[in-house]
């Protein structure tokens, strides 16, 4: 299973004015459950693409599922990064609490096989988009 911590969007909504809260205390509350787990600086579908990557596997998830900032919409939510929250895999067995302190977490999809790893929304793929720190080198 797949899960985000907060909202996503708010960064790219505020034209990145907003400072990024590090969720350093989530993601320590977050050992021995997530399976894998980092931060969603440079936007979902581009993080969760390198995890799937590394992991050897794919992901589904739904436009309905994603927590989108006040004020943003779904292109931001999957694409804007540095929003800062947490990116996690857990167990479908494991039983994931609804929130952290007051933090929420939020089931966004599934991890699933398959040979090249990818992403779908909603049942068609989806593009990797954000920021690229490698990128700006070419």
């Amino acid at each position: 299973s797949i899960y985000v911590t907060g909202t996503l969007g708010a960064a790219a909504a505020s034209n990145w004015m907003r400072p990024p809260e590090p969720r350093i205390a989530a993601g320590r509350k977050l050992r021995g459950l997530a399976s894998a787990c980092m931060d969603l600086s440079d936007g979902l579908s581009l993080d969760l693409t390198r995890l799937c990557i590394e992991s050897g596997v794919g992901a589904e998830l739904t436009s309905e599922s994603i927590p989108i900032a006040r004020g943003a919409d779904l292109d931001q939510a999957l694409n804007g990064g540095e929003d800062y929250e947490l990116l996690f895999t857990a167990a479908p067995a494991l039983r994931v609490p609804k929130k952290i302190g007051t933090l929420p977490l939020t089931l966004i999809g599934g991890i699933i096989s398959q040979k090249k790893p990818g992403i779908t929304l909603d049942g068609c793929p989806l593009s990797p988009s954000g920021f690229d720190h490698f990128d700006v080198m070419k």
